[in-house]
């Protein structure tokens, strides 16, 4: 079973992201967060507990309060207690060179997603 988690203030990104997980059949599940914070909170309260936890976080970077590098500086510090390994994609409107340099520097980001998502780049992060 996959379970993926979006974090992205825009909701209309979250909803076009839902549509093509539940349409194309790409993870059996999905949670969306629209604050960064509550998703660590999520992550934090269960760390321990494998099947609450995702296979894949498409991450967001502009986001108010928390943003995408704050929640990556915080799960780096929390990773190591946490049971699954937790496949992080960075999806951002941003084509930025330095974006893209910075997220490779932390070990649990796998990608940089530019926007918008298709179904074939969806595949690809399980």
């Amino acid at each position: 079973m996959s379970k993926v988690f979006i974090i992205d203030d825009d909701p209309i990104h979250q909803r076009i992201a839902q549509i093509m997980i539940v349409k194309h059949m790409i993870f059996d599940e999905h949670s969306s967060f629209m604050e960064a914070g509550k998703a660590l909170e999520y992550l934090e309260n269960n760390q321990k507990n494998e099947e609450d936890l995702p296979d894949v976080i498409l991450l967001d970077l502009n986001m108010p309060g928390m943003d995408g590098w704050d929640f990556l500086d915080k799960y780096e510090n929390l990773k190591d207690g946490i049971i699954k390994e937790v496949k992080i994609y960075i999806v951002s409107s941003s084509v930025d060179e330095k974006d893209k340099l910075r997220a490779e520097a932390y070990s649990t980001v796998k990608g940089f997603i530019s926007k918008p998502l298709t179904p074939q780049i969806l595949r690809s992060t399980l």
